[in-house]
């Protein structure tokens, strides 16, 4: 391979003809290990799973990954149904000698970057989507705009893409544990995995030992045991169903391996109390510490009173997964709970550790959640408590709403980062459109009407000039920053929707902080009652700005 620092004039010089591309769900005719390929290509698998083998050598691939060969490799793909690529194949060809009346080229048959790469998705998709449209077409113009695609294709994967599995060993060891992570259910090999990392057995599973803190055979077995704890845990399958769906076709040996490797038979499982647990959501700390257990590592919030190991996780699936798994490894947890949106990272991560237990979050509200957690943890009579008290305490506080407040309809406005959001009866909505039972304004009512209360709808994004098509008799900004604060006072006092809306005309808008009242967890919504106990005893107080 040469090196990146010769990537910039490799294509100096260059032209190109297509040979192929296509878009199927199978692989081309080419693809064959019986004979090498005879022009550059370019891969793209754009959903689906199989293997891969080059050269004598099997890889897993997966969707959104990226190849490039050169001619004389051999190649041989498997792809499961409903996988889907893209490719091309192709010459390049050099400049060799150029004079005035005539200019001779050779054919290159070498690429600086070879086998699977990183790179950026969508722009490479975008490309391919291009080249596959433009080089079908074999008249006119068409093929001159597939060559500038494919140049464009090959310009950006020399200047952006850097090799992957192929000399990333650490790559290729992650490579193995997913493989794992799909087919935990079959009967794996240590020479397969080795083969896939492209490393000798004993050696492959001394290093994935470095890595993982655990042998390959330990990581499978713990994989397996995890996923029989979820299903103990979350269905009503007898213990030969689960040890089937986890890969024992014995179900007295899966009953000896899971009491070896948890301290208590399958049947008694479901009952046993969990005494080191970790949150990966804030709110789900929330409810741990309302239920009276301290999680031995948590995502936390500033507002929860707990203290513990706080954990680096991501908010939302978009969001990197940047937690190390020696956090998990130390703390020791023998059961893990998150929000359904980060499941499949934390599986990814750290399914080998412990069962890890995903909880809807917008088809179910606070009160749902409470309960299945407490069910997850047996704290049933700590839930029915909490549930009860926050019922009794919000009963009174919508009697004094009633005789302070009236029949009031209340706008619930976010204003973040010049982003404005109305919400319902969820996170910031809870307070005021359930435990208060106030009114929201007739959009937002027309919003929330298809879903049960607190779930699916959260909010609506708007502009500025449409504040006033939410008119109420309240209005309060929910902020995070100064700036927030400045840019809604601005409007307040220049633009003529808010100028005009009811709220603003009878000087009743108040202000809100975002991480207190953002929290959706019993905790949380009982500190944003307190607040909201001291606003209907002291309602007549005027916002700052006026």
């Amino acid at each position: 391979m040469k090196p990146f620092s010769e990537n910039d004039e490799f294509l100096k010089g260059t032209l190109f003809e297509i040979d192929e591309v296509g878009k199927s769900p199978q692989t081309p005719s080419w693809f064959d290990a019986s004979s090498p390929l005879k022009h550059h290509a370019v891969i793209y698998i754009v959903q689906g799973e199989g293997q891969i083998r080059v050269n004598g050598r099997t890889e897993a691939i997966s969707k959104d990954s990226l190849y490039v060969y050169a001619p004389g490799s051999t190649l041989e793909l498997k792809l499961a149904s409903q996988a889907e690529m893209y490719w091309a194949a192709y010459d390049i060809y050099r400049s060799a000698e150029s004079g005035d009346q005539v200019r001779s080229f050779e054919r290159e048959r070498t690429f600086p970057v070879q086998g699977h790469v990183k790179a950026s998705g969508s722009r490479f998709k975008r490309l391919l989507f291009l080249l596959v449209s433009e080089g079908g077409r074999a008249k006119g113009e068409s093929r001159f705009l597939a060559q500038h695609y494919l140049q464009e294709l090959l310009d950006g994967i020399l200047h952006t893409a850097a090799p992957a599995a192929v000399n990333d060993l650490e790559d290729r060891l992650r490579l193995t544990a997913s493989y794992m992570q799909r087919h935990y259910r079959e009967d794996i090999r240590i020479d397969t995995l080795a083969e896939m990392a492209q490393l000798h057995p004993s050696y492959y599973s001394q290093v994935f030992k470095q890595e993982m803190g655990k042998t390959p055979i330990a990581y499978l077995t713990q994989l397996r045991m995890n996923k029989a704890k979820e299903m103990l845990l979350l269905t009503d399958k007898p213990v030969r169903e689960v040890a089937g769906s986890v890969g024992y076709a014995d179900e007295f040996y899966f009953s000896r391996r899971f009491k070896e490797t948890s301290g208590s038979a399958p049947s008694l499982y479901i009952k046993k109390d969990h005494a080191s647990i970790v949150s990966l959501s804030a709110p789900y700390t929330d409810h741990l510490v309302t239920l009276g257990l301290t999680p031995c590592a948590a995502q936390v919030h500033r507002h929860i009173p707990v203290e513990t190991r706080a954990l680096n996780l991501p908010k939302h699936a978009s969001e990197p997964w940047e937690a190390s798994r020696e956090a998990f490894l130390l703390v020791k947890p023998d059961l893990i709970i998150t929000k359904d949106n980060v499941l499949p990272k934390a599986r990814e991560h750290i399914n080998d550790i412990a069962p890890i237990i995903g909880i809807d979050w917008t088809s179910k509200d606070v009160f749902t959640h409470m309960r299945d957690i407490a069910g997850l943890v047996n704290r049933h009579e700590a839930a029915r408590r909490w549930l009860e008290h926050h019922e009794l305490r919000t009963e009174g506080l919508r009697r004094k709403a009633r005789m302070s407040l009236g029949d009031a309809v209340v706008t619930i406005c976010v204003g973040r980062e010049h982003k404005l959001r109305i919400y319902g009866s969820r996170n910031i909505g809870h307070v005021f459109y359930r435990s208060l039972q106030l009114k929201p304004p007739e959009r937002t009512a027309q919003s929330m009407k298809p879903y049960l209360p607190g779930t699916g709808y959260n909010w609506t994004a708007i502009i500025p000039d449409e504040l006033l098509q939410y008119e109420s008799d309240y209005l309060f900004l929910v902020i995070e920053t100064e700036s927030d604060r400045k840019r809604m006072l601005h409007w307040l006092r220049s633009n003529p929707s808010w100028i005009k809306h009811p709220a603003v005309r009878s000087k009743r808008v108040y202000f809100l902080d975002w991480d207190k009242w953002m929290v959706y967890a019993p905790y949380g919504i009982d500190r944003q009652l307190d607040e909201i106990e001291q606003f209907i005893g002291y309602r007549s107080m005027q916002a700052e700005y006026f």
